[in-house]
């Protein structure tokens, strides 16, 4: 079974290459890297890989760099992990599996978060989640995802920013698709506790809200059910 990966990029040149290098499975068809107006050398470096590269002069956010990537997929599986990978990307295997048997539509990596912040994002998210569909996920922000072609009409337009992930797990329960939660070794790259890990996540906070707002419809369905 042929899978497109997409990968969206935005100034990730200390980690692309070794995440690159990584995804070498036969049954990857194609790697598609969003450059998201990156301003270190993340473009240089991706060109030395046979890719297909979308390269965005101004970064549009994760929401849109993934929408652009769907565009020219032409797998019947897709696969969206993040730039800052490395090795553990090969965990990528892992969620192919319940692709493969058809036990889940869409399979979602859950990752052991070590540092960070204080889990209020992450909290909210599983809160909007939890609210407007009754369901409770685990990694509802998790970037690492597996999925079929066929829900892609009912997951776009995908929403915008940091809002993607969220997004994407209101409409796939809204629409009775199967989700399932692998547990997974991915590693990746931690915000931390500065003034700049902060901001990183008071933009996803805000990018989640807007989010639920903009499928409150879902709420309104399951309060009025």
């Amino acid at each position: 079974m042929n899978v497109s990966v997409i990968i969206p990029a935005y100034n990730e040149a200390d980690i692309i290459e070794k995440t690159l290098a990584n995804l070498n499975f036969n049954w990857i068809k194609e790697i598609i890297v969003i450059n998201d107006g990156s301003n270190d050398n993340t473009l240089e470096l991706v060109k030395k890989y046979p890719v297909k590269l979308i390269d965005s002069r101004e970064n549009c956010g994760k929401g849109k760099a993934v929408a652009k990537g769907l565009k020219i997929a032409s797998c019947e599986i897709i696969a969206i992990v993040d730039a800052d990978l490395g090795k553990s990307v090969r965990e990528i295997s892992r969620l192919l599996k319940p692709i493969n048997n058809e036990s889940a539509d869409i399979a979602i990596g859950i990752i052991n978060i070590k540092g960070g912040g204080l889990g209020f994002v992450r909290w909210f998210a599983e809160e909007v989640v939890k609210i407007f569909t009754g369901q409770v996920m685990e990694a509802p922000l998790s970037g690492q995802r597996v999925f079929h072609r066929r829900i892609l009409a009912d997951i776009t337009p995908l929403a915008e920013g940091y809002g993607l992930e969220v997004g994407m797990n209101l409409d796939v329960f809204y629409s009775n698709w199967g989700l399932k939660e692998v547990k997974c070794n991915f590693t990746h790259r931690v915000t931390g506790q500065s003034v700049q890990g902060y901001f990183h996540r008071f933009k996803q906070f805000i990018d989640i809200l807007r989010t639920a707002w903009d499928k409150r419809r879902y709420l309104w369905k399951r309060l009025n059910s």
